[in-house]
């Protein structure tokens, strides 16, 4: 999946009735049903279609055959499909709020942020503990240039779920976008109180809180920060880019060089082109400058 990946994936198996305890139909489609997940879980995704939707054409009111279908859309990345597989599954039952933070989901990707946001507040309403639908409705927001609104709802999203990273990423750097340096600064500092040690994902929130660091001109504090995410991953090509750029600052002519020439020599395509060009024109500016 796409942006924050916490869209787990899971299908269900029917129970398949002994005859007579309900119509054939449904007990067709049931077997259909579960024809569909097995293929699923062997990856054979077309497959997997053709039988899920042989399930529903049998028993269009087989609520669990079109939710197992919108899954393997979704898996799948047919976001057209999972939208009118999941709208069918709510029109035989509203109440369930995982439906509708999928279909929430689902339009994110399709840039329906308008859609998407009442099928999340829909969410909310029907389960006010899941983290998730939290967080995915504030990055709807914040495509809705919904900023103050987004910024409550994924820290309502650390709220739930005190370990959950990518909140306390967007938290913070929605507060930084919109200048609130030193919010953004507390929101990073908790992160890593919770954040595996030796992980990308600490090595993420080191970076960005270097980052706002260096944004507060407290370039010892940056460099710390930068240096603990190279600690973590030597390879991490932000962290060389922002190291370099914050020695210069500092006018550590020496260091600024190994770390701008290290990026330049590592990133490749991997980088954006204006962080390549800004590296290139500076390590240029520190050769022709005299010491």
């Amino acid at each position: 999946m796409k942006r924050s990946g916490i869209v787990f994936l899971a299908l269900t198996a029917s129970s398949v009735l002994m005859a007579g305890t309900c119509s054939r139909d449904r007990v067709e489609s049931m077997e259909a049903n579960n024809s569909g997940v097995e293929m699923f879980r062997r990856k054979m995704y077309p497959q997997a279609v053709r039988e899920l939707q042989r399930a529903v054409a049998i028993d269009g009111t087989n609520e669990e055959a079109h939710h197992n279908l919108a899954l393997v859309h979704m898996e799948t990345e047919n976001w057209s499909g999972a939208q009118q597989s999941l709208q069918k599954v709510i029109s035989i039952n509203t109440e369930v709020a995982t439906y509708h933070y999928q279909l929430g989901t689902v339009l994110q990707e399709l840039t329906q942020f308008s859609e998407a946001k009442q099928e999340l507040e829909r969410a909310i309403q029907l389960d006010p503990n899941l983290y998730k639908n939290y967080f995915r409705l504030a990055q709807v927001l914040e495509e809705l240039d919904e900023s103050g609104t987004a910024l409550t709802n994924y820290t309502k999203a650390v709220e739930k779920n005190p370990r959950f990273l990518p909140a306390y990423s967007s938290l913070g750097s929605l507060y930084a976008d919109l200048n609130f340096l030193d919010q953004a600064a507390q929101v990073f500092q908790a992160a890593l109180q919770v954040a595996p040690e030796g992980t990308e994902e600490r090595a993420d929130i080191c970076h960005r809180l270097g980052t706002v660091y260096q944004e507060q001109n407290k370039l010892e504090e940056a460099v710390a920060e930068f240096r603990n995410a190279l600690n973590i991953n030597p390879a991490m090509h932000d962290a060389m880019f922002s190291l370099g750029w914050t020695y210069r600052q500092m006018g550590n002519r020496e260091s600024a060089k190994l770390y701008l020439e290290k990026f330049s020599k590592t990133a490749g395509s991997r980088a954006r082109a204006d962080y390549i060009k800004a590296a290139q024109d500076a390590l240029l500016d520190l050769a022709e400058t005299p010491q």
